[in-house]
């Protein structure tokens, strides 16, 4: 019996498929992803069951510079209304999520402490703010 694999588009009714397998074998690795911001929901059937599925989704990146001649009280107003601004236009955007690389650990305490990002990698390489 050869196997029948074939791609489609996602549906609602794919969840509780979708949710069996994330339970069973990658709940320990990561969340179930949800469908914010998503651009390609697909589906793996083989035979009519879901053995896979998977995701793109857009997101955005918060890059900031600030000259650093600046005094602090200028550099942490601008860096305050530079992250205000890049929460309106993420919003706007209709994206849920934005991300920082950081290779600063104050500055990563600086965004958690202030904006509640959160850590989603190794200790200062990956934040994530959820909208």
């Amino acid at each position: 019996m050869s196997s029948e694999i074939k791609l489609r588009s996602f549906t609602w009714d794919d969840v509780p498929a979708i949710s069996a397998i994330w339970q069973t074998h990658h709940s320990n690795d990561f969340g179930l992803p949800n469908r914010r911001s998503s651009l390609i929901d697909a589906v793996i059937e083989d035979r009519g069951k879901i053995i896979a599925y998977g995701q793109v989704k857009l997101f955005a990146e918060a890059m900031l510079f600030l000259d650093k001649s600046a005094s602090l009280r200028a550099r942490a107003t601008a860096w305050r209304l530079l992250m205000l601004e890049a929460f309106r236009g993420t919003e706007q955007a209709g994206i849920q999520e934005i991300y920082a690389f950081i290779t600063d650990p104050n500055y990563a305490l600086l965004l958690q402490k202030h904006f509640h990002f959160f850590q989603a990698d190794k200790p200062g390489e990956l934040l994530v703010k959820e909208l």
